[in-house]
């Protein structure tokens, strides 16, 4: 019954806290975690499909693994997956507990992350972002060395043994955050490291963008597990890129980033790290684009000119739609006769995404409208799209629970007004029509009451099939949320999704019915006109 819906890549990121300690010593646990996707409970006969493990952590109660995993998840529908977190012992792994997390319900909170409290103790985060790649090849690849590192104060009486992480920025709602990607081995008691050259795809190192703010921290290494913090820098990819060619260069005074200090430390200074050598590699082949210092902004603009087109189309393009073009992969780093290769591998504009309307703190509005014609077949014969008993849901039901499940995760009241249409009432055929005793009705389970309510009145399923009513119901209700100037997103579920803004309404039809309808023309101009009163 549902059409098909856009299917997107998500990076999940894991961490947890308050993990018990064990043994007589309390020793914190070397802890991992592994990820398996569960089946649709619609779904009969599939197993469980194992997305992988987390690398291990030693001795760390508030372990952050740097493992991104990557899943593909189709909007409306829902997705659960469940995260094991154990400890390693050898050969061995012991349960601490586990979690069931729902795609939906994270995407829908408000800085993308859930919680979950793990049966011996702790808690499990799940943090989840939409991926922007096209579904490139492409890696960075970057090699880092100290040319000093100065640790006084202390106790330490040799050399340290240090590694570095590297962590992106995340932003949301309650301000940005640091997610780490990737850490590398330590190096043996050394003053003047060089750690193994780093490779990390684009997608988790920085989602494709490659000015995205990035954080690199160098830790003392101990094997108890407690390390220490020695100093970190901010920087970019594309600046690192950048310091790596004049690494390579042998040209150090331009390719060194300072170690700031942590100030609650003991240690008066932390360092200088050299970036020795810097690329990115797109579809295994090395060097296969070139960074170059940064070129005149008028000579990118006029690169994007002519892969994308004029500047006049570009504003006609791009005006009253919200979000921004995306420059792919280092492209104002890239000379001018590499950027229209990137540009090919990766989309130079995109349409804003779900979770960009969701992600601009828009809240959801669902509402729902049900077919009761005559095509829909008896309820009363088995097979007809109605037609419910042993418990067994129907059709409609099942539509219900999946894509407006999905969708109500979204909203903040969980308040949604149900509408019918195509049933006879008194001789009349009504095409539109409350279902259930009060509207609005709460949260899903409210709108499978009221639907099934409808059977416990006089109804008689007619026809024709007309869905003009309810679209300008929706409309009604859209053009009432703009005047109040509360931004939301609107779905209303059969037919349609609209997005509200105080400067535009956007809006989507999605018709969930059977096949039937005889009055295409109608139903078609109403909804042209519902969605021309709804453009601001």
């Amino acid at each position: 019954m549902a059409s098909a819906l856009p299917v997107v890549k998500l990076q999940l990121s894991l961490h947890a806290s308050g993990l018990p300690r064990s043994g007589a010593v309390r020793t914190p646990p070397d802890a991992f975690a592994q990820v398996a996707i569960i089946p649709s409970q619609y779904a009969t006969g599939e197993q469980p499909i194992h997305l992988g493990s987390t690398e291990i952590t030693k001795r760390s109660p508030n372990p952050q693994w740097a493992k991104v995993f990557v899943i593909e998840y189709e909007y409306g529908t829902q997705l659960s997956f469940f995260v094991d977190v154990l400890t390693s012992k050898g050969d061995n792994s012991k349960s601490i507990g586990g979690a069931n997390f729902e795609v939906g319900d994270i995407l829908g909170s408000k800085n993308k992350t859930k919680a979950k409290r793990l049966r011996k103790g702790g808690c499990i985060f799940a943090h989840i972002e939409q991926s922007t790649s096209e579904g490139s090849d492409g890696m960075i690849s970057f090699q880092l060395s100290a040319l000093r590192l100065e640790c006084k104060g202390g106790l330490m009486r040799a050399d340290p043994s240090t590694f570095f992480e590297v962590s992106r920025q995340t932003q949301t709602s309650f301000g940005n955050k640091w997610n780490v990607i990737y850490r590398s081995n330590p190096v043996i008691e050394s003053l003047k490291p060089t750690w193994d050259r780093a490779e990390v795809d684009l997608e988790t190192f920085c989602n494709c963008d490659l000015d995205r703010a990035i954080l690199i921290s160098v830790y003392i290494f101990r094997k108890r597990g407690n390390h220490s913090l020695l100093g970190s820098f901010e920087t970019t990819p594309n600046c690192l890129i950048e310091k790596g060619k004049k690494g390579s260069e042998r040209e150090w005074h331009e390719s060194t980033y300072n170690l700031q200090k942590d100030e609650y430390k003991a240690y008066e200074e932390a360092g200088c790290i050299a970036v020795m050598e810097g690329s990115i590699v797109i579809d295994g082949k090395e060097n296969s684009v070139e960074i170059m210092p940064l070129v005149d902004q008028e000579q990118v603009f006029e690169a994007e000119v002519a892969v994308n087109g004029s500047e006049d189309q570009q504003e006609d393009e791009e005006k009253d739609i919200p979000g921004t073009s995306i420059i792919s992969l280092a492209s104002l780093q890239l000379d001018r006769s590499s950027i229209g290769t990137v540009l090919e591998l990766q989309a130079s504009k995109a349409m804003p995404t779900f979770t960009a309307y969701v992600d601009s703190g828009l809240d959801i509005d669902l509402c729902v409208a049900l077919d009761f014609t005559s095509s829909n077949g008896d309820p009363r014969i088995p097979g007809t799209l109605h037609h419910n008993s042993d418990g067994a849901l129907n059709d409609y039901e099942e539509t219900i629970l999946s894509v407006g499940g999905a969708i109500a995760k979204y909203s903040l009241d969980k308040k949604f007004p149900v509408w019918g249409f195509g049933a006879r009432y008194g001789g009349e055929v009504r095409h539109i029509f409350q279902c259930g005793q009060s509207s609005p009705v709460y949260d899903v389970d409210g709108i499978l009451d009221a639907y099934r309510s409808v059977f416990q009145t006089d109804l008689t399923m007619s026809g024709p099939t007309v869905i003009s009513k309810v679209i300008q119901a929706a409309a009604a209700r859209a053009n009432r949320c703009h005047v109040r100037r509360t931004p939301s997103y609107c779905v209303p579920r059969f037919w349609h999704a609209c997005h509200f803004s105080s400067n535009c309404i956007l809006v989507f039809f999605t018709l969930i019915q059977n096949r039937e309808c005889r009055r295409p023309k109608q139903n078609c101009d109403t909804a042209s006109f519902s969605s021309s009163l709804m453009e601001f």
